[in-house]
């Protein structure tokens, strides 16, 4: 009983300090919640490119062509391997929202990527990283991407960016 009651606490305090944020149909680097504004589309010349065992390509704001994928119109990631995958597509994005204030954090989730696949962007403010930057973190689970942006600007809302933002 003990153990099930903290497991339910700890979920419970997720949901409480996390929350999933709206996304713009007309805007995939758009989300909004709680009456704050998030808008990515400004932190790199996009597509911006990340390398570990594979070269990625990410694009959150116009899907880009992935050619092993030739079905898929709507890319967000793509992988370069032995032949290139979809990783995520641009309009089906999950925004969540997992840190306000100062050091503010959230992910996006990019979904029906080329067999399953799926990827996950973590952006994390760091008032210290005047130029953002892309960062492959690897592959975890099997087919699940993750990947992660820092930096001091990094399109968050205006009340929790650091003085210099826009």
């Amino acid at each position: 009983m003990m153990k099930s009651t903290f497991v339910l606490l700890l979920a419970c305090s997720y949901a409480a300090n996390g929350m999933q944020l709206r996304t713009d149909p007309m805007n995939p680097c758009k989300a909004y919640g709680n009456g704050t504004v998030f808008d990515i589309s400004k932190v790199f010349n996009y597509p911006v490119k990340g390398m570990d065992k594979y070269e990625y390509t990410f694009s959150p704001c116009e899907p880009i062509a992935c050619s092993g994928d030739s079905t898929n119109r709507e890319v967000a990631i793509c992988q370069a391997a032995d032949f290139p995958r979809s990783c995520g597509n641009v309009n089906q994005s999950v925004w969540f929202l997992e840190q306000m204030g100062q050091n503010v954090q959230w992910k996006i989730l990019y979904p029906n990527g080329m067999n399953w696949r799926a990827t996950w962007v973590t952006f994390k403010v760091d008032p210290t990283k005047e130029v953002p930057e892309f960062k492959v973190i690897g592959e975890s689970p099997y087919e699940i991407y993750n990947f992660e942006i820092t930096g001091k600007c990094l399109g968050q809302p205006s009340g929790w960016a650091p003085a210099g933002c826009n």
